[in-house]
């Protein structure tokens, strides 16, 4: 008896890069050129040297800015990426709208039963065979999260770090399409708290994305252990300038001063301990699937008892 054919589905990849989430003063020009210059070495480059995967890319702006900004924007688009310009106050509905739209324009009526929406943040990459790795992981099972929870950070200084991350900003949701609904998007839940929207399946794969930590993000900490740069320079193709060849001598002397920094982080903030230890609990049981649940996860338990219990460090 003949298997029955895989059910078909359409991948987006979601990237909020100026969005309004207020309806005051749009981003300033001196932030949004700030901003581009990660978004083309980090997010950018790597988007572009994905293989083996179909997919659009839609990527939110502010409309509130320079022509030349924006010319400079539709220029960096072509072939790469659809720009979806809106001065809307930020709801996960804007990318669900545009998602609609940019079917209806390819080809209508035709849209696949499954939707896979993938996020991406502005400063960030991916590993050349994240997408790919994302549609292998594809079932048709309604409000599943996809989450790989290893990647990397690199700092400002250059250095790389491995780094896990439950429920990370690299997110995927599988939604079936229904005529009578609008699609929600992988936006709908706060990556943090993917669990109480849906299940989350956490596959064990080598690093699959990098975050770039730098001075306008909101993590601006490095918590992951140093490494070697080579596993980015393996898996990953970026424009962004880190340290590439490290000596083995200099990559012990900066493991050993980086534990002494971690250890101090962890006394200062005991959540990141707790994070830490969360995700290499989960690591070493590999690949599973973290069922739905409103239950918040170790850290939060721990800091809601230590509030109880008055400890407010």
């Amino acid at each position: 008896m003949p298997s029955p054919e895989p059910e078909a589905f359409e991948h987006y990849l979601l990237t909020r890069f100026s969005a309004a989430f207020s309806a005051g003063v749009p981003a300033q020009e001196e932030w949004l050129r700030y901003r581009l210059g990660f978004f083309v070495d980090a997010c950018w480059s790597s988007v572009r040297s994905q293989r083996g995967a179909d997919f659009t890319w839609l990527v939110l702006f502010d409309d509130r800015c320079s022509d030349d900004f924006r010319a400079d924007v539709e220029a960096l688009a072509e072939g790469t990426f659809t720009p979806v310009w809106s001065r809307e106050q930020w709801t996960p509905s804007i990318f669900g709208r545009a998602i609609e739209e940019h079917r209806g324009a390819e080809a209508p009526g035709s849209a696949a039963p499954w939707l896979l929406t993938t996020r991406l943040d502005s400063d960030d990459a991916i590993a050349r065979d994240f997408l790919a790795a994302v549609q292998r992981e594809f079932t048709p099972t309604e409000g599943l999260f996809l989450d790989f929870p290893r990647g990397i950070q690199i700092d400002r200084s250059g250095a790389t770090y491995l780094y896990d991350q439950l429920s990370s900003p690299f997110l995927t949701l599988i939604e079936r399409r229904r005529p009578d609904s609008p699609v929600s998007t992988v936006y709908a839940a706060r990556h943090a708290r993917a669990r109480q929207w849906g299940p989350v399946r956490e596959v064990s794969a080598p690093p699959m994305w990098v975050q770039v930590i730098h001075g306008s993000n909101l993590l601006n900490m490095t918590v992951g252990a140093r490494v070697s740069p080579r596993v980015v320079n393996e898996r990953f193709d970026l424009e962004l300038a880190y340290d590439r060849a490290v000596s083995g001598r200099k990559l012990v002397q900066q493991k050993v001063a980086h534990r002494v920094r971690l250890a101090r982080l962890w006394l200062q903030h005991p959540g990141e301990l707790t994070k830490w230890a969360e995700a290499r609990y989960w690591r070493l049981r590999g690949t599973h699937v973290r069922p739905q649940s409103a239950a918040p996860n170790l850290t939060e338990a721990l800091k809601a008892r230590a509030a109880r219990l008055g400890w407010r460090r």
